[in-house]
């Protein structure tokens, strides 16, 4: 299992620096209240996780119901075929209808849903930065039509892209980078708890953690390449966050572990909102210099598909169990 997954962090308490936010939260689940949420912050520093800890706290056995994520990025990016090709939402796309009118159905279906033993359910709109103008002038007035059964929660890395209506209506709630001196610890305990203690140097360590700019989820990513994986390149790790995770797909992939590799790829497509000609580009690219005949094949059959226009996702999946195949570890028969 990829760190940045094995320690996600599943409680309040295991956020890190974020005191004041988590506190916060908790006390909304407290009181069986919570008003509509502005959630501000960069990436990696533990708003997605805050907010799946209060689900728990305060659904408890009935958050998985209660709560609706919806990935902004992705369905406005890849519009009518994200619809079509997700589980979650393909049962309620309508094709002869435009990429907002289907998002504003399926707002629509999911606010108004009967909450399941609580006072009301959640949508969060995670990458809310991407919504167009239309589209939130339109959840203005669907936030007033079901205030009293749904609070919708707002995540964004910058408010300048929200328009007012929608910031008037919503308590903002700020996430701050990770603090240096709270990330350097808490990485070292990583390599301690994984037996490597001495495979990142405090001078890399040092470097990474500047690098990371706050953001723990790519300090975690490169801590396990430089540890697991001899990366030593500082200026090739801080390149993109999507090319890092292909370079996190690629490794688990190395390791046999397809499920791992297949979990990131469709990351990619889902929270990034990459295509799979995007990933596959991306994938090719952490491989430059170690192509392989079956891998350029492999390479070429999913091109193939997915010009073809077949389902991205489960050519995707297939890819990822192919691309496992052939870098895995190879068991010598007896």
């Amino acid at each position: 299992m990829l760190w940045i997954e094995k320690y996600r962090p599943s409680s309040f308490e295991e956020i890190l620096g974020q005191t004041s936010q988590t506190n916060q939260l908790a006390a909304y689940a407290r009181q069986g209240n919570l008003p509509h949420l502005m959630v501000i912050g960069r990436s990696g520093c533990g708003k997605s996780s805050a907010l799946e800890a209060f689900s728990k706290v305060f659904f408890t056995e009935s958050a998985n119901e209660n709560t609706t994520v919806l990935p902004v990025s992705a369905m406005f990016s890849q519009g009518h075929t994200y619809f079509a090709e997700n589980d979650r939402f393909s049962h309620l796309y309508q094709k002869n209808k435009s990429v907002i009118a289907n998002f504003k159905y399926i707002v629509k279906w999911h606010a108004s849903l009967k909450p399941l033993s609580a006072p009301f359910r959640l949508v969060i709109f995670d990458g809310a930065g991407d919504l167009t103008k239309d589209a939130q002038a339109a959840l203005r007035r669907i936030m007033e039509r079901y205030s009293q059964t749904c609070r919708f929660i707002f995540v964004t890395n910058s408010l300048a892209s929200i328009i007012d209506p929608i910031r008037s209506r919503c308590v903002p709630l700020y996430f701050l980078p990770i603090a240096e001196q709270i990330m350097r610890p808490y990485l070292k305990g990583i390599l301690e708890a994984e037996g490597c203690r001495d495979a990142v140097s405090d001078e890399n360590l040092d470097l990474l953690i500047l690098g990371s700019a706050g953001d723990l989820r790519k300090a975690l990513v490169w801590l396990e390449l430089m540890a697991l994986h001899n990366v030593t390149d500082l200026s090739s790790l801080m390149s993109t966050e999507t090319g890092m995770l292909s370079a996190a797909a690629v490794s688990a992939a190395e390791k046999g572990d397809y499920s791992a590799a297949q979990k990131i790829v469709e990351n990619l497509q889902i929270e990034y909102g990459m295509s799979a000609a995007e990933v596959l580009l991306s994938l090719r690219e952490c491989l430059r210099g170690s192509i392989t005949p079956e891998l350029a094949l492999a390479f070429a059959k999913a091109d193939v598909s997915v010009i073809g226009g077949q389902i991205e996702y489960l050519q995707m999946n297939a890819f990822a169990a192919e691309l496992t195949d052939l870098l895995g570890p190879k068991t010598t028969a007896d």
